[in-house]
């Protein structure tokens, strides 16, 4: 089975309540494009070659944008919703607030959370095994410094790892 790769970390900031405290980030292996996304299906036994498959990507990233920029927000059914947020520069005066405050438009995405879902969190918590690349690279257990405690990179220091 294939494991996820961690980095342990001690929490450096001492205004944080896990100041001094282990955690782990995930370390990416590398990012796949679309055109390794297709080569992947393709690869599982689809009926369509890859470049059927990176047609209908092309298309659905195309009209995902449009549908977005329309207001729409879109859930694919078992991964999740992606939706976009603003962010703003305030103003006093309600009437001087114009589309000029508008500073960005971000993509966001929230998980799927239904208990049919593969990307559940407890689903992928209990599927999920870990291998310490610390212990990897250098052949000890070693920890680089690190900051708060972000949740948002992996374990939250709240449960045990398993590298």
């Amino acid at each position: 089975m294939t494991r996820l790769n961690i980095r342990k970390y001690i929490n450096q900031n001492k205004k944080n309540a896990g100041y001094q405290k282990t955690y782990a980030r995930l370390v990416s292996v590398d990012t796949l494009d679309t055109n390794d996304l297709c080569r992947h299906i393709q690869k599982h036994g689809s009926i369509f070659t890859s470049d059927v498959v990176k047609g209908v990507i092309e298309k659905f990233v195309n009209c995902f944008n449009e549908l977005l920029l329309e207001g729409h927000k879109i859930k694919l059914n078992g991964l999740g919703t992606f939706y976009l947020s603003i962010a703003t520069k305030g103003e006093a005066d309600p009437k001087e607030f114009t589309a000029s405050n508008i500073k960005a438009v971000r993509l966001k995405f929230l998980g799927d959370k239904s208990k049919e879902s593969e990307y559940a969190t407890q689903i992928l918590t209990s599927q999920a095994q870990f291998r310490d690349v610390n212990t990897l690279v250098g052949g000890e257990d070693t920890l680089e410094s690190g900051g708060g405690g972000s949740t948002e990179s992996g374990n939250n220091g709240g449960g045990p790892v398993n590298p």
